[in-house]
């Protein structure tokens, strides 16, 4: 009966280390009843194969046979001792496999494509929002003393109102029933700014009111209409959660060791050059309607108000660049000076209209 090739034993060549002494012993390598046999001439050892860990492939660096007991050997045939491992049954570590496998590769390429996707999409603002309802008080208002500091000394003046009707504005706020419990201490202040109609929150619960805002309205509940929006962004964290999701290290290092101070100094460039989701605009125009609807008011006048807010940011725009198309979307909307999807949030709030 003859015997194919492939029938006889695998031997390779290989050079063994005893632990000992730093010159290595020319040995020949074979399997046989589970054991790696090293022989060189008339000496033998037997290694069980449970107790050999064999290295990953890499390119042509010569792989290492290392025993539990002591010794390794270093060999540069990689394709004996492929020949070898799968004579013994054990075949190439899968993970080699992986390693040189081109679709795998491709895969694991995808995979992390979509993995970074995912956390992006969804993971990211999820944590954000989980750990900015945690952030205590005393945080927040180191965050909104600090943005409003900024605000003021690059963007904000001086208000142009005179104080008893800015008293009155904070008395009717200060009457408004609100729907949940207030988690902070809402103040109003009130500043001008060449941005014009605007108003805005910290994270404290500060709410900014501009002088062109009040010009614009046409009655005062159009006014309480913005502060309970506006006070709907704090009630959910807004700003907290952009500050959070613009820094994914420091969400985080803020998550595991559970202080935020770190990204204390950059919130108020992050605060003011942030601009809101559609799904963080909308709850607070949710807020806003229960707000409304609680104090007896239409939240048609948030609508109302937004939209004038939005003709009036155009038209300036307009003014100053006649020849650039102003049309009504978001792209010309910035978080200090408009609110996206106007239209579509009039809609939803005024079903009839």
């Amino acid at each position: 009966m003859s015997t194919s090739p492939s029938d006889l034993p695998v031997q390779v060549a290989a050079a063994y280390y005893d632990g000992q002494t730093t010159a290595g012993k020319p040995v020949q390598l074979s399997i046989a009843d589970g054991a790696l046999l090293l022989r060189n001439g008339a000496q033998e050892l037997r290694w069980p194969l449970a107790e050999v860990h064999v290295s990953e492939r890499l390119g042509d660096t010569p792989r290492l046979l290392t025993y539990a007991g002591g010794g390794h050997c270093e060999v540069n045939d990689q394709a004996g001792l492929d020949k070898l491992l799968a004579q013994s049954g054990g075949g190439r570590d899968w993970l080699d496999v992986l390693h040189h496998s081109l679709p795998w590769a491709f895969a694991a390429v995808v995979l992390v494509v979509v993995v970074f996707f995912v956390s992006y999409k969804y993971l990211l603002p999820w944590g954000a929002e989980e750990l900015a309802m945690r952030v205590p008080g005393s945080m927040l208002q180191k965050m909104g003393d600090s943005t409003l500091e900024a605000l003021d000394k690059y963007m904000l003046k001086p208000s142009k109102l005179d104080e008893a009707r800015q008293q009155a504005l904070r008395d009717a706020y200060a009457r408004l029933k609100t729907p949940l419990d207030p988690q902070l201490d809402y103040s109003i202040v009130f500043r001008s700014s060449p941005m014009g109609a605007n108003a805005f929150a910290l994270p404290n619960g500060t709410i900014v009111m501009l002088d062109g805002l009040v010009e614009l309205a046409a009655d005062d509940n159009e006014i309480l209409a913005v502060l309970a929006h506006e006070r709907g962004h704090v009630e959910r964290r807004h700003a907290m959660r952009m500050v959070l999701q613009s820094s994914a290290v420091g969400l985080l290092l803020a998550w595991y060791v559970g202080d935020v101070s770190s990204l204390l100094a950059t919130a108020p460039a992050i605060i003011m050059q942030a601009k809101y989701s559609r799904d963080m605009e909308r709850e607070a125009d949710v807020y806003a309607e229960q707000t409304m609807n609680a104090n007896g008011l239409s939240p048609c006048l948030l609508g109302t108000i937004l939209d004038k807010m939005e003709t009036a940011h155009l038209a300036k725009m307009k003014e100053k660049h006649p020849e650039a198309d102003a049309a009504k979307d978001d792209s010309a909307m910035d978080y200090l000076s408009s609110h996206p999807a106007t239209a579509e949030r009039m809609r939803l709030m005024c079903p009839g209209q």
